[in-house]
């Protein structure tokens, strides 16, 4: 407990999303998406949602809804009204193959980023995006191809092991640390024009200075090392596993295996998908005990772009 404590300590040092909201705020170029916007948002999506299920129940793989989209199934059975993207979790192996599968089931409609195929792209999970749409977000790390997208997480093996769990684990955390600042560091100039608070402006000089000594290494470099260590653990069997992308990270997205042994079928709008049997888990781990109460409207998490095209005939 006490090294967790202080591995928050750290991470709230470098701690970024109040630095976000700043540049939303500031930025005129960046708006938040509309009501009506998100509605729209939500049939491309549960389309885009079908079609991963289909391609999943037809090559036996498993998936699993998770975040908001998880706890807008159990809660709402669809959507969260305010939610506008759906969040997956796919076992490793599962991760691993199905980028293939839906190109082969979908060469025309969707392609994907993941950072052992795109140069471009930073970040540790997997974007599938729909040809002929923009959703582009603040800094995205391919402008030219920002379509409307679904997040699909890996789900790792956590070592049995007490040492090596603990060892695998904050260095999974120190990884994504190290990702973010050099993350920050390419993106420097684009930011600080929007930051006035002197507190913010300190975590991005803070983040600056530890980026510039592991500037040894690019970001993809840096990526890669931190794909392959969150990858390490091949007990497919392990007594746990993390989501270590998850917004908890490795330690707070650390379940029983239990939790993710079957994928059960719920409701979810005019259909039906995979949620994880152990969900009451899952979801008291990520929002509290409480989640079946809806937050007031100013907690509600609203997501900015600096354009949103949807496809035509959708």
């Amino acid at each position: 407990m006490r090294i967790m404590s202080f591995i928050d300590k750290i991470k709230s040092l470098f701690e970024t999303n109040v630095m976000f909201r700043q540049i939303i705020t500031n930025n005129k170029d960046i708006q938040f998406i509309t009501e009506e916007q998100t509605a729209k948002l939500q049939k491309v999506l549960l389309q885009m949602m079908k079609d991963i299920h289909f391609v999943c129940e037809k090559h036996s793989l498993t998936y699993f809804l998770g975040g908001g989209s998880c706890l807008g199934a159990v809660r709402h059975k669809g959507f969260i009204p305010w939610d506008d993207d759906i969040d997956v979790i796919m076992p490793r192996e599962d991760y691993d193959r199905f980028p293939a599968l839906l190109n082969a089931e979908f060469p025309e409609k969707y392609f994907y980023e993941e950072i052992r195929i795109n140069e471009k792209y930073d970040a540790n999970f997997m974007k599938i995006r729909l040809k002929g749409s923009v959703c582009r977000e603040i800094f995205e790390s391919d402008p030219e191809n920002a379509g409307i997208f679904i997040d699909i997480n890996p789900l790792e093996n956590v070592y049995d092991n007490s040492f090596l769990r603990k060892l695998h684990g904050y260095t999974c955390e120190l990884l994504l640390l190290i990702c973010s600042c050099v993350r920050l560091k390419n993106n420097a100039p684009l930011i600080r024009p929007f930051i006035t608070d002197k507190k913010q402006i300190a975590v991005i000089e803070r983040k600056l200075r530890l980026a510039k000594l592991l500037s040894f290494f690019s970001l993809r470099k840096w990526l890669l090392i931190t794909e392959k260590r969150m990858s390490s653990c091949k007990n497919i069997n392990s007594s746990f596993v993390s989501i270590p992308t998850g917004r908890k990270h490795y330690f707070g997205e650390m379940q029983p295996r239990e939790t993710f042994e079957k994928a059960v079928l719920t409701d979810f709008e005019d259909t039906e998908f995979y949620i994880m049997c152990g969900y009451e888990s899952y979801l008291t781990g990520l929002f509290g005990e409480d989640y079946m109460t809806p937050p007031p409207e100013s907690s509600r998490e609203r997501h900015a772009v600096t354009e949103l095209k949807f496809p035509e005939n959708k």
